[in-house]
């Protein structure tokens, strides 16, 4: 469980308003969890839509970080956000993510997947298409055999979490740095998010975490390329969102090949991975837009 004093401590002097907004969220929303295979799950329940949104949280963070997506579609959709860290498995993960749609007592959902849960959404979809209605992929990579390195994996198996934490804050560092001017908004919104990730993680953060969240991306890689006879019968549609100049832009084109019923949303060049982060409500209205047509 988190120590939500220390965190707001953390995160006080960034930005007012946000930090206001995440500490709403927090107290308005509870996390809940079930036992399953001897390992505690947890799972945040948001919203009260007709259709439901499944998003995952785990790698990087527990539920709570992504509190700016379920405060930008639980107004419209119903939300379910599954911590998958307990895992290294995919066939074990996806029962286990069954088992909280059981509880939930949902059926066919709507796939939501950012970054590294752009890999989870992924497995999921991949395992069990048949009761996904709708995919969103933002800034994910495509399953590639090349990536799947056996002695990367078993390296970064062994490396000390003290190492590994620098390494993370030097890509945020990296990620910080931009092609064109932004916001002051944005840019505290930013500086929001990189303290609340880190405050976070030196919670959360463990050898284990990180070493199942390393093993769900290996074996995703190792699994391949995706053929089209995988999704016969599949109804629904995918939307990539990306800009051209994020690292994953080149993954989105061969997602667009090979997943079906693909459409492509860019959003405006400068800020790579984090683009959805400076144009939030821009990326948050192209993917409610792209839902809401489906559903007329």
């Amino acid at each position: 469980m988190l120590d939500e004093k220390k965190l707001f401590r953390a995160l006080e002097g960034i930005s007012d308003e946000e930090l206001n907004t995440f500490r709403e969220f927090m107290q308005s929303h509870s996390l809940q969890h079930l036992d399953f295979e001897k390992r505690r799950v947890d799972y945040m329940r948001c919203g009260s839509g007709a259709e439901t949104i499944l998003t995952f949280a785990g790698g990087w963070g527990p539920p709570q970080l992504i509190y700016e997506t379920a405060l930008g579609f639980e107004g419209d959709y119903r939300l379910v956000v599954v911590d998958i860290s307990p895992f290294a498995e995919p066939e074990s993960m996806c029962r286990a993510v069954d088992k909280v749609l059981e509880k939930e007592r949902v059926d066919k959902v709507i796939l939501l997947g950012q970054s590294f849960t752009g890999i989870i959404a992924q497995i999921y979809f991949r395992s069990r298409y048949k009761r996904v209605k709708d995919v969103v992929l933002t800034n994910t990579p495509a399953p590639k055999k090349e990536r799947c390195k056996k002695w990367a994996l078993f390296l970064l198996r062994r490396l000390p979490l003290s190492m590994f934490k620098p390494l993370i804050k030097k890509k945020l560092a990296r990620l910080s740095k931009f092609d064109i001017e932004i916001t002051e908004e944005a840019e505290k919104r930013m500086r929001f998010r990189a303290a609340l990730m880190m405050g976070i993680m030196d919670q959360y953060f463990t050898p284990k975490v990180m070493r199942n969240a390393l093993s769900l991306a290996f074996v995703f890689n190792q699994a391949g390329a995706y053929k089209r006879e995988e999704f016969t019968g599949w109804k629904g549609r995918v939307l990539l969102v990306t800009s051209e100049d994020e690292s994953y832009y080149s993954d989105a084109q061969i997602l667009t090949d090979f997943l079906p019923g693909t459409e492509m949303f860019k959003l405006p060049v400068g800020c790579r991975h984090i683009a959805p982060l400076i144009y939030r409500e821009q990326f948050q209205a192209g993917i409610l837009s792209f839902l809401k047509r489906k559903a007329d």
